[in-house]
């Protein structure tokens, strides 16, 4: 093949490639192969985690402060009772932290508030009160944002949109729709005073982009809510309201608070462990807060260096590995595998790469069976057309 056809077929095809790759960020799926990479790297990352300063947040549980409200069918017709978070200690928590002077940074309150309760009104009062509050919203089954009771409240969707509908929450969304946002991300935006929008994949923040859809790096383990020693112990709403205003006032001053189930009802299986739903959107907004998600140039420059190699190797002839095993006359079955072994090693170093130095995991099984299709359609077509054949 001429150098310059060559030239352009690598251009091109990195290209292609890098589109691909953002392409198979927003699945919601990946590979077995790859849950293990995506384990492996993020195991070894712990080994060497920050974990955040816990005075800077507030756990609240409500696993266990339920109350009995009427459950009704789809005709109006009252069928029996459901359990709720209960909305009246809820409200007490809310007016003494209205009462105090010093108030919590933010309050994230991660309870669905769908069906009405004789506390609403008393609880809407408080929620009003606050500056600086969240609800969690939730997609129904039609697609649609199921909105909170209190429609004069910040809200934003607290779902688990990628990967929940598999096997785990793997990856995570910042946007969905191009136009609804995710709590954590809208109470990154207030606390920041800034408004994030939609381009394409990226997200852009001020100056900077970001990914939308992106494999969280999680800096709090629901082991660590167990550890006492870690600080970030949840403590249950009806025992905190056993304590007198001033102590629950201190107690949340000038912190993220997060109020959620962390133990019994709302627990979804992540990368390394089993986790709380509230936990969840705490480690998405500490991976906005720590730039996780920033797209750094270098990561466009090491993505295009590296997909520049795999497309010389598919259009030009063999490979080192392929060539080993042709050495040893192998057969032809474990050639192919040789060959296809060789863009997922390959890959597999530029994922440990990526996620090492920028905290983005590619995608690497199906940028592989790529590259190697590819391979195996340069070299018949070139060999069919080369002059020796002719």
């Amino acid at each position: 093949m001429k150098k310059p056809i060559l030239i352009l077929l690598i251009v091109v095809n990195t290209i292609i490639m890098m589109a691909f790759t953002f392409y198979l960020m927003k699945l919601p799926w990946l590979a077995g192969d790859e849950k293990f990479l995506i384990w492996s790297t993020t195991a070894l990352n712990f080994a060497n985690r920050e974990r955040p300063d816990s005075e800077d947040f507030a756990l609240i549980n409500t696993s266990y402060d339920l109350q009995l409200i009427d459950r009704y069918d789809e005709f109006g017709f009252p069928v029996g009772n459901q359990a709720i978070t209960d909305r009246q200690k809820l409200a007490q928590l809310l007016k003494v932290i209205n009462d105090g002077d010093s108030k919590p940074k933010y309050v994230i309150i991660d309870v669905h508030f769908v069906d009405s309760s004789s506390y609403d009104d008393e609880l809407e009062l408080e929620l009003n009160k606050l500056d600086n509050v969240i609800l969690s919203a939730h997609i129904n089954e039609y697609d649609e944002v199921e909105k909170p009771l209190f429609q004069d409240v910040n809200f934003g969707i607290s779902d688990y949109l990628i990967g929940s509908a598999f096997d785990g929450v793997y990856k995570y969304q910042l946007i969905y729709n191009d136009t609804s946002k995710l709590l954590p991300l809208k109470v990154y935006e207030t606390i920041n005073n800034i408004e994030v929008s939609k381009r394409g994949p990226f997200l852009n923040v001020g100056r900077e982009w970001t990914l939308n859809n992106f494999i969280m790096n999680y800096r709090i383990l629901q082991k660590d809510i167990y550890d006492l020693e870690a600080g970030f112990n949840p403590v249950s709403l009806g025992e905190l309201l056993y304590l007198t205003d001033q102590d629950i006032q201190q107690f949340v001053a000038d912190k993220v608070i997060v109020i959620g189930d962390f133990f019994e009802n709302d627990m979804h299986e992540t990368v390394l462990e089993i986790t709380a739903g509230p936990l969840i959107l705490l480690n998405a907004f500490l991976s906005l807060i720590h730039n996780d998600t920033i797209i750094n140039p270098w990561f466009f420059l090491l993505l295009a260096a590296a997909y520049g190699y795999l497309s010389y190797m598919a259009f030009a002839e063999g490979d080192l590995i392929e060539q080993k095993i042709k050495k040893l006359k192998s057969l032809k079955m474990t050639r192919y595998l040789a060959g296809f072994a060789s863009y997922f090693l390959i890959l597999t170093i530029t994922s440990i790469l990526t996620f090492w130095l920028f905290n983005i995991h590619i995608n690497v099984f199906f940028i592989a069976i790529a590259f190697y299709i590819l391979d195996r359609l340069s070299a018949l077509i070139f060999y069919r057309t080369s002059p020796s054949k002719s």
